[in-house]
């Protein structure tokens, strides 16, 4: 009975109910978004955007009054920037942002798997995108990776189905999104024509013509590679590595399947292959970005176990391991003696990490938004925030519509070094500032208090007298707009070459 049941499953009832159940859990941590710090500073680039009427191509909203070299690829940016020319709220971009595009990954996984696969294989997929909590976590954190790796997905299925213009204006999109997904793709696309010949031509194809719509953003970022420092690798948490016990395990069996069947699973082992070039970066190797290229083959291997009638229970047993407690190994590698033996997380699931709403978060509405109101209330447009924080300096100013002379990425060095609380007309101190040290800071440069809370001591420096200089535009709105026409309409018309 329990056999014949099995046997007349249907897979796709069973992804859309699980899609379904990871979109509404994202909908019940709202409260909680945005968790992650990475959004204010996509925010506040938004803004430098539509200060300077459209891409600057110096970031003069951060490390204010000096700026820098502004080397991020700026489609999200770009989005943000119409949203918020729109009138919405830069809080509410953000929610919605770490709520819909983790959402529309799996989605778009799932589609692409079920229509070149099968559908019992997309459903496996869809389970292993609820394995990792920190997976899940790192797709929230870095939406434009998140955003990339959709591009990814969608440029492999137009190349599935030999629509070469559509997959090369897809892969051209991730070089307008994000550095490090962007060339893990283009290393995708070579190995899967090493291991596919009939697809060779047809790749080498797809990356010339992305190569050639992506050459301006590609320019840009070789460029700049001499304000790049080595700092970021050591800022990148590299040091705390989360590994799986199952999950790898099925991702190497998984891959010996795929190795036998590669003329049917080249991409797998592809996408494998190329993930090695997070390796610089260990914690997105291992939990993050990498993590992606696992998910696949872990996936290939409970559809493998699935076909042997006597494993079909073990293969349940897997499912709700995996969805329920996906063990863990914590490695804290900048302090390895200090933290031997190395700690066990029993239950790291994406699913368990979503419905019990685990993970901190940095959103405090009441205490950031009334920082906010007293800082645009004691200054004016051209004046600078700064904060001990740096983290609270880019929030409070995303929020107040001020620059910063704070900074995310600070592999990007600042234009030459300043004195942020000379330049800076709002100086923030938080609660974990030593109170000594700030006493002799508001001293030396006779800071005025003008509001604080429970996170915040707000100060202004009268004495300052800089205006923050907004950059001319590099490319305007007009001009993005009608690049942007131009793709959606080669998109929709020019389906091959």
């Amino acid at each position: 009975m329990i056999n014949k049941y099995l046997s007349n499953i249907s897979w796709d009832f069973l992804s859309k109910l699980t899609i379904a159940i990871f979109l509404t859990l994202q909908l019940v941590r709202w409260v909680i978004l945005p968790q992650y710090m990475d959004v204010y500073y996509h925010l506040l680039t938004a803004w430098g955007f539509l200060q300077s009427g459209g891409y600057s191509g110096w970031d003069f909203w951060q490390y204010a009054p000096v700026g820098r070299v502004h080397i991020y690829p700026p489609l999200f940016h770009l989005i943000l920037s119409l949203f918020m020319k729109l009138g919405l709220s830069q809080v509410v971009l953000a929610k919605v942002s770490e709520i819909l595009f983790p959402w529309l990954l799996l989605l778009v996984t799932w589609k692409f798997t079920r229509k070149n696969y099968s559908s019992r294989l997309a459903f496996f997929v869809t389970i292993m995108f609820f394995s990792s909590f920190a997976f899940y976590l790192s797709l929230l954190n870095h939406i434009p990776s998140t955003i990339a790796l959709i591009f990814a997905v969608l440029s492999l299925g137009e190349l599935l189905k030999n629509k070469l213009i559509r997959s090369a204006i897809l892969l051209s999109l991730c070089f307008y999104t994000h550095i490090g997904v962007s060339v893990y793709l283009t290393i995708v696309f070579f190995i899967l024509g090493i291991f596919s010949a009939d697809k060779r031509k047809g790749i080498l194809k797809v990356v010339i013509i992305a190569a050639v719509l992506a050459m301006p953003a590609v320019i840009k970022q070789l460029a700049s590679l001499g304000s790049i420092s080595a700092l970021g690798y050591h800022l990148s948490g590299g040091y705390l590595l989360k590994l799986k016990f199952l999950e790898p395990l099925l991702a190497l069996a998984g891959l010996a399947i795929a190795f036998r069947q590669r003329n049917r699973y080249a991409l797998f082992l592809s996408l494998f292959i190329s993930s090695f070039i997070f390796i610089l970066y260990p914690n997105r190797f291992f939990c993050e970005e990498g993590y992606f290229a696992l998910i696949f083959p872990s996936a290939l291997t409970m559809d493998y176990l699935y076909t042997k009638i006597k494993l079909k229970y073990a293969v349940a047993g897997i499912c709700a391991v995996i969805l329920l407690f996906s063990p863990t190994l914590l490695l804290n590698l900048n302090h390895p003696k200090e933290n031997w033996p190395p700690k066990v997380i029993f239950s790291d699931s994406a699913f368990a990490g979503m419905l019990f709403a685990k993970g901190q978060t940095l959103w405090f509405p009441n205490e950031y938004m009334e920082a906010a109101s007293i800082i645009r209330e004691n200054s004016k447009e051209g004046d600078i925030v700064f904060s001990t924080l740096n983290i609270a300096g880019l929030a409070v100013s995303s929020l107040s519509g001020r620059a910063s002379a704070n900074a995310l990425l600070p592999e990007v060095r600042e234009a030459h070094c300043f004195d942020p609380f000379l330049s800076s007309k709002i100086i923030i101190f938080t609660v974990i500032d030593e109170e000594d040290q700030v006493d002799n800071i508001v001293d030396f440069y006779k800071l005025s208090l003008i509001g604080k809370n429970k996170f915040f001591r707000i100060y202004k420096n009268t004495h300052s007298l800089v205006v923050n200089k907004v950059e001319r535009v590099s490319i305007p709105f007009w001009l993005i707009f009608i690049w942007g026409l131009v793709l959606i309409l080669l998109y929709k018309f020019v389906k091959n070459i």
